[in-house]
C-alpha cells in the first residue's frame, strides 16, 4: 500500500478526529454531516505477539485488524540521544503522555562514516531502539529518508555522498546505487520488527520527504526506492 504525503500526514496526526472516535461507543457525523463513521474499540496496544496482522486505512484513520486506529505519535530522535540506556525512559514519558506510537528518523549520515559502511551497533543500535518500543507498547513510524527534511545537515544525507559528484534526490544511477545500498541496510533491520508478521510494531514506514511536488526526475528516483523496500520485504503502508 502507497500513500500520498498528505495521506501519510493526516493518518499519522488525526486529533481533532480522535478526540470524536475516543469519545464515542456508537456512530460520529463524518466531516460533511451526511455520513456515519462506524467507531468502535481501537486495538489493543501492540507487542511483538508473534500474530499476522491487517493494517489499512479510509479516510478517516488507519485500520489495524479492522478496528479503527487514531495515531499520536511523537517524534524521537536517537542520534541526538547517543545513549541506548536512556531510550526506554524517553519511551515510557510518551506512553505516560498519551501516545501510542513513535516516530523514528534515522539519519543516513549517522550511521554511515564511508560509502558502503552502515553501523548498527552501539549508540547505533536500530534493531534495540525498535525492541524497546515494542516492549513499550508503542507502534512505530519508520523514517530512513534517504532525505528526511531541513531540520538536518544536508537533510540527513552523508557528507561523503558530495565527494562522490552525484545528483542527490535524483534519479543518476550513482546516488540511486548508494541510496539502495542505505535502504538496503535499514530494511534489513526493519523487516525483523514489521507490526504485519507479528515480529515487532513497526506500522508504518515513510519514505523520502515532501516528494509529492517533485519534477519527474525525482518521482522515478522515489518509484525505485519504493520498489526497492518492497523487494525487501517492506510490507507495511508506506
Amino acid at each position: 500500500m502507497e500513500l500520498s504525503r498528505r495521506t501519510f500526514t493526516a493518518l499519522a496526526g488525526t486529533a481533532a478526529l480522535g478526540l470524536a472516535l475516543a469519545g464515542s461507543g456508537g456512530a460520529a457525523t463524518g466531516p460533511r454531516g451526511t455520513r456515519a463513521v462506524p467507531t468502535g474499540p481501537p486495538p489493543p496496544p501492540p507487542t511483538a505477539d508473534g500474530r499476522r496482522h491487517r493494517i489499512g486505512h479510509d479516510r478517516y484513520s488507519l485500520l489495524v485488524d479492522n478496528r479503527r486506529l487514531v495515531l499520536w505519535s511523537g517524534e524521537v530522535h536517537p542520534f541526538r540521544l547517543p545513549s541506548p540506556s536512556l531510550w526506554r525512559d524517553v519511551l515510557q514519558k510518551l506512553r505516560a503522555h498519551g501516545h501510542n506510537a513513535v516516530t523514528v528518523p534515522v539519519a543516513w549520515n549517522y550511521h554511515s562514516p564511508a560509502p558502503g559502511e552502515h553501523d548498527f551497533s552501539g549508540v547505533r543500535d536500530l534493531d534495540l531502539f525498535l525492541r524497546t518500543a515494542a516492549e513499550e507498547r508503542l507502534y512505530v513510524v519508520l523514517r530512513p529518508g534517504p532525505h528526511l527534511g531541513a531540520d538536518l545537515d544536508a537533510g540527513g544525507l552523508p557528507g561523503w555522498l558530495t565527494a562522490t559528484g552525484v545528483t542527490a534526490r535524483s534519479d543518476d544511477p550513482e546516488y540511486l546505487r548508494h541510496a539502495d545500498a542505505w535502504l538496503g541496510a535499514v530494511n534489513s533491520v526493519a523487516v525483523r520488527h514489521l507490526y504485519t508478521a507479528g515480529r515487532g510494531t513497526v506500522l508504518l514506514y515513510q519514505l523520502e520527504d515532501a516528494r509529492d511536488a517533485a519534477p519527474a526526475e525525482a518521482r522515478a528516483a522515489t518509484e525505485r526506492l519504493y520498489a526497492r523496500l518492497r523487494a525487501d520485504r517492506i510490507d507495511v503502508p508506506v
